[in-house]
């Protein structure tokens, strides 16, 4: 029995030690399975790694597609809201200029978040709701930080939506991409503009041309540069609208521009100090808002300031900035060449506009007033209009600086002297009301000039056959003088219109 015994107690002993190896061991093989699983498998890992590799393999194809990934994702932007992609708004984050890398970021952004199945949106879409891709960089060491945002517009102003950043090695990026040109300064004070509308209801806006001052009041074609420049920058928001009125009065018939072109003398003062601010072509294109601008020089910066005025002439936004003078061509901002002309010594000629005692009157084209465009066979409308009851007379300027009057005119075409005023507020149109001249298109092409000339005292024009009209300046001389005597008002105004062959 007692062997017996002893090798039972030996078979439970081993059956025990033997049941304690099992479990033991099961549960280290557990403990490594749950650890196994709780790495990421390889494969995933390479995935990981081919998405956002090490900021040394960057270049900006590689982070803009990965941001894009991120930031669709994150804004659930797969058939939701349009985002609107403009290049105004990439600056670097320290001076807040829209350097050229702008261009290159906006262009990448858009093929990305398409492929990616988001709907992008370009300036100058009627949308009214949508969300902004905005993107702004600084220099971190030998990296380039950049980081976007994807913002939503409530009543409450702007909200984050999705946020993603990453690190551009420096030697990746162009160098020439983050020097600041002349349009990384207009897309930076479009920018300002926007940023000060205190709502964002969409304004169409006629842009004119900006006025130099000081020393730069001798360089009139720095008025027509200036208003280029801003141009594409103004045609990246979506906030304004700038209108083209080549394009856009192209077609309007006559009578519509008498319509759009004369504005009724009641309304009391606000109307009238609405008629001192608003031009005629921007009510020619109905625009509801207008871009004023101004430049003068201040050492070697140009300042430029810029305010857009609604159609009562109330400041819907106004924005400043001080350009390097460096960056403008020499001949528009020249020092040397502007103490060398003055005012004083410029012929009459150069002047575009005078106003005397309150009369102001406006020429314009059915193509704009800026350097409008005809081509050979069409047909040139001048536009013109009085802010008060005048006699207005019209001159075609011949480039062999001689004169011809195109209004008013007798049956003989002569001038006539018994020409009606134009009524206050008018719209006035040659050659439809008095002008027996074909003012269609024909060589020589070229530059054309027209004068306007209003006065609340009749003129006498010489007869065609006296030899003031073979000087314009000595004819402009002699009619200055004979309407300066006991004349209550007086205004000159101007336009240059290009002709091409087809």
């Amino acid at each position: 029995m007692a062997k017996i015994d002893l090798t039972a107690r030996a078979n439970i002993r081993s059956r025990a030690l033997y049941g304690a190896g099992f479990w033991g061991l099961s549960f280290f093989l557990l403990v490594a399975l749950i650890l196994l699983l709780l790495q990421p498998p390889r494969l995933a890992t390479a995935g990981f790694w081919e998405a956002e590799p090490e900021p040394e393999k960057v270049t900006l194809e590689i982070a803009v597609k990965n941001l894009s990934e991120k930031l669709v994702e994150q804004a659930g932007l797969v058939r939701g809201k349009p985002v609107l992609i403009s290049t105004n708004d990439f600056f670097a984050a320290d001076s807040g200029l829209s350097l050229p890398l702008a261009v290159q970021l906006r262009g990448k952004f858009i093929t990305n978040m398409k492929k990616q199945g988001a709907r992008v949106l370009l300036p100058g879409s009627d949308e009214d709701k949508y969300l902004i891709l905005q993107g702004t960089w600084q220099k971190e060491g030998k990296f380039l930080g950049l980081d976007i945002k994807i913002m939503g517009l409530n009543n409450e102003g702007p909200e984050v939506v999705a946020a993603a950043s990453s690190k551009i090695l420096l030697r990746n990026i162009d160098k020439a991409a983050l020097v600041p040109d002349l349009d990384s300064w207009g897309r930076y004070l479009v920018r300002k503009l926007e940023n000060r509308v205190r709502n964002r209801q969409r304004h169409t806006v006629y842009l004119r041309k900006f006025k130099p001052k000081g020393e730069l009041n001798s360089h009139p074609d720095l008025a027509v540069y200036l208003a280029d420049w801003i141009r594409p920058a103004l045609a990246q928001s979506n906030l304004f609208r700038v209108l083209d009125p080549q394009r856009e009065l192209k077609n309007v018939a006559v009578a519509e521009l008498r319509t759009r072109g004369g504005r009724p003398e009641t309304g009391g003062a606000a109307a009238a100090e609405n008629r001192k601010t608003r031009s005629l072509t921007a009510d020619l294109l109905r625009a509801d808002s207008e871009l004023w601008g101004s430049a003068w020089l201040n050492h070697n910066r140009i300042e430029v300031r810029v305010s857009i005025l609604d159609a009562t002439g109330r400041q819907v936004t106004a924005a400043k900035v001080a350009i390097p003078r460096s960056l403008l061509p020499a001949y528009l901002v020249g020092v040397a060449e502007a103490a060398r002309i003055s005012r004083k010594n410029l012929p009459a000629s150069t002047s575009e506009s005078i106003s005397r005692g309150g009369l102001r009157v406006e020429i314009s084209t059915d193509r704009g007033e800026n350097r409008p465009l005809y081509y050979k066979g069409e047909q040139i409308r001048f536009l013109v209009r009085c802010n008060r009851a005048a006699w207005v007379y019209i001159f075609y300027l011949n480039p062999d600086k001689s004169a011809l009057p195109l209004y008013p005119l007798d049956s003989r075409n002569q001038p006539d002297h018994n020409s009606p005023r134009l009524k206050a507020d008018r719209l006035m149109v040659l050659p439809d009301d008095g002008c027996p001249y074909n003012l269609k298109v024909t060589p020589p092409f070229g530059r054309d000039q027209v004068l306007v000339i209003a006065s609340e005292k009749r003129i006498l024009l010489p007869k065609l056959e006296s030899a003031k009209w073979q000087s314009a300046d000595n004819l402009l001389q002699s009619l200055r003088q004979q309407a300066s005597i006991d004349n209550p008002g007086y205004a000159e105004a101007r336009i240059s219109v290009a002709t091409r062959d087809r």
